[in-house]
């Protein structure tokens, strides 16, 4: 295919009433496994999520918040009432501004709280109010929604702070989208970008699981296509059959997400084939911006599966094509080398990736590149990069310029996402069939673990966006030339 291809709250603020206590290219066969240190098996791991602080049932939690014994005070909300204590609710923002201020309630027995958040429920008010009388709280993470709700909206920061604890301690790639989208509404700004970082990391996993894909809004896809640190396996061409899956789910919403992988390719290719092009091309404009196509049409199969396709217009693959061919002359004819910003490399750049089950292994990704194989090899001591050029045949190492520079990033992951080496934006000028190495490896790094490289080494054409603008402006002039 085409080229390239991881609380205690502080007790009442207040004093107390008296008697109230708070309380591949080369891979030798048997090569064995590195150790590193044991991991949780993931039975520990759901155990360790499903812990919750311990509730302190001493004498004020049960007599006065579940008894409700010399409650002075009735709190009607979410087609429920609790008996409580002006003196403890005062602890909560909400209350403390409601009874020390001049609202009608400081001085009724009653407060009538009526709540639009449709995520605030009576079991989450509960467990906010119920701190009030506790040192501690419980916090069950399949509920933690209802309680942050409850917290954010009366204002206890106590409680806040502890969901926040305790979702960054959970997060995992099954909840991380759920825990992005509360930690967004709610003002976790830690949890958002941890939650964030682990779908980027990730993101190659959730290109194969279709219920996490599905989940993924339109503006979560556009921030995830778009960031630097978006990390896939194998390439561009990859993130392009993901978006027409996730198109084809969004449009077709009632599909089964659980068929065959064939039969479920069928779906997507019926539909787009019964479906208009520039219908999907207005609609989808800033998804398929966000797809490097030119980083694709590098190889005569991906171009015919594209057109195929027929999501993007015949017209705008040829003229991307076409001026995919002069780049390739111009960037071989001049002797100048590739100068670019941190900024537009990470805009431009190949995106590519490769999980790997064991070392060492050394492979390339397929599809024309300017005339340059580039070589990754990791074993169980470093991971390198290598121009061939004369070593190995190659169908597509034809270049034998004695010099290109790379602009190169290279990123190691272990099976969590999480990095375990990243070069950053390098620059290297390589000879032909010169090898380069960029990490060392230690005991620490086990497999799996997945590999991730973006690099540049010649001019890229004008991006998508420009192609696909250009044509709806075109498209336009035509529709208005024609009216008159």
């Amino acid at each position: 295919m085409g080229l390239g291809q991881s609380t205690s709250r502080s007790p009442s603020r207040e004093e107390l009433p008296a008697g109230h206590l708070v309380m591949d290219v080369y891979e030798p066969a048997g090569s064995p496994l590195k150790r590193g240190r044991k991991r949780k098996t993931s039975k520990e791991k759901e155990v360790e999520t499903k812990k919750i602080a311990k509730l302190d049932t001493a004498y004020v939690y049960q007599t006065l918040f579940i008894q409700g014994v010399n409650s002075d005070i009735v709190i009607s909300a979410c087609g429920r009432e609790w008996h409580v204590h002006k003196v403890y609710l005062k602890q909560a923002k909400y209350f403390e501004s409601m009874f020390d201020g001049v609202w009608a309630e400081a001085k009724s027995g009653r407060v009538s709280i009526e709540i639009a958040d449709p995520s605030i429920n009576a079991d989450g008010l509960n467990a906010v109010l119920g701190s009030l009388y506790n040192n501690e709280i419980e916090i069950d993470l399949e509920k933690i929604e209802g309680t942050l709700a409850a917290a954010s909206y009366l204002v206890l920061n106590s409680v806040i702070e502890r969901c926040a604890e305790m979702m960054a301690e959970a997060l995992s790639i099954e909840n991380a989208i759920n825990f992005l989208d509360l930690s967004t509404r709610y003002g976790l700004n830690d949890v958002r970008e941890q939650s964030r970082g682990l779908l980027l990391h990730n993101f190659w996993k959730i290109m194969n699981d279709r219920s996490k894909l599905k989940q993924i809004d339109r503006g979560l896809m556009i921030t995830l296509l778009n960031s630097p640190n978006l990390f896939i396996c194998e390439g561009e061409y990859d993130i392009y059959k993901t978006i027409k899956q996730w198109i084809y789910m969004r449009e077709c919403p009632n599909c089964n997400l659980f068929d065959s992988p064939e039969v479920f390719s069928t779906n997507v290719s019926k539909f787009l084939e019964n479906s208009e092009t520039d219908y999907l091309l207005t609609k989808y404009m800033d998804i398929l911006s966000s797809i490097r196509f030119e980083k694709i049409l590098l190889s005569s199969e991906t171009i015919k599966i594209i057109k195929n396709d027929g999501l993007i217009p015949k017209s705008i693959i040829d003229e991307m094509t076409s001026a995919l061919w002069m780049s390739l002359l111009e960037n071989e004819e001049t002797p100048k080398t590739l100068e670019i910003s941190d900024e537009d490399f990470f805009k431009r750049c190949f995106r590519l990736g490769r999980a790997l089950e064991s070392v060492p292994k050394c492979w390339r990704w397929t599809g024309f590149n300017s005339g340059v194989d580039i070589l990754l090899h990791l074993n169980d001591y470093s991971v390198c990069i290598k121009r061939n050029c004369l070593n190995q045949k190659a169908p597509y190492s034809v270049s034998l310029k004695s010099k290109h520079l790379l602009h190169y990033r290279l990123v190691v992951c272990d099976s969590n996402g999480h990095v375990v080496n990243d070069s950053g934006k390098a620059t290297w000028d390589m000879a032909p069939d010169e090898a380069k190495t960029i990490f060392r490896i230690t005991e620490e790094t086990v497999v799996p673990l997945s590999v991730h490289f973006q690099f540049l080494i010649q001019k890229p054409i004008d991006s998508t966006q420009y192609y696909l603008n250009k044509y709806l402006r075109e498209k336009e002039t035509n529709q208005d030339n024609f009216e008159k």
